[in-house]
């Protein structure tokens, strides 16, 4: 089977090495179904790239593997609900691409517009995606597409390290 990523130029040149290993070892694996699939965000995993994705057939020997990527954190690629249909963004769609790589830091080492401070992450941290949506940045139909609606019960910032907040701060709002 194929191995699939879904990158432009730039984002393959800063992909690790061992996400195109990765995908390929996938692509071979008994079962699967269609292709091995890279998404934009994929980096090295523990067997799957972390992004990767594939679909296997149990009659044709396919494996179920919820660690095949380790302990994936829901982190990256997210399907939102529009309302536009194909049609719409078909005679667009490459200058929609453009303009979304243009507004959105995309690759290893970009930097994201929005920085907080340390009240405001440990709030964002509890607040999970609701703390997006009160401040614009997605609707509450968008919250009905998420697991756990986007917030963890019981999520406590105080378990976040400072070194892992830090990092967070240069890397809030890209891809």
């Amino acid at each position: 089977m194929p191995g699939i990523i879904y990158a432009d130029e730039s984002l393959l040149l800063d992909m690790d090495s061992k996400v195109y290993e990765q995908v390929v070892n996938v692509a071979t694996l008994p079962g699967i179904i269609q292709a091995s699939f890279a998404m934009p965000d994929a980096h090295w995993g523990y067997g799957f790239p972390i992004g990767g994705v594939a679909a296997f057939d149990a009659k044709q020997g396919g494996v179920v593997s919820a660690g095949g990527v380790g302990f994936d954190i829901s982190c990256g690629v997210r399907t939102l609900y529009t309302g536009l249909r194909a049609d719409d963004i078909t005679p667009v769609k490459e200058k929609l691409a453009d303009l979304l790589f243009a507004q959105v830091p995309a690759g290893v080492g970009s930097t994201g517009r929005l920085h907080l401070k340390p009240k405001e992450m440990d709030d964002m941290l509890t607040g999970g995606a609701q703390w997006a949506v009160q401040r614009g940045y997605g609707t509450a139909k968008d919250l009905s597409r998420i697991e756990e609606q986007g917030c963890m019960t019981g999520a406590n910032p105080a378990c976040v390290s400072d070194h892992a907040k830090k990092r967070q701060q240069d890397e809030m709002g890209t891809l």
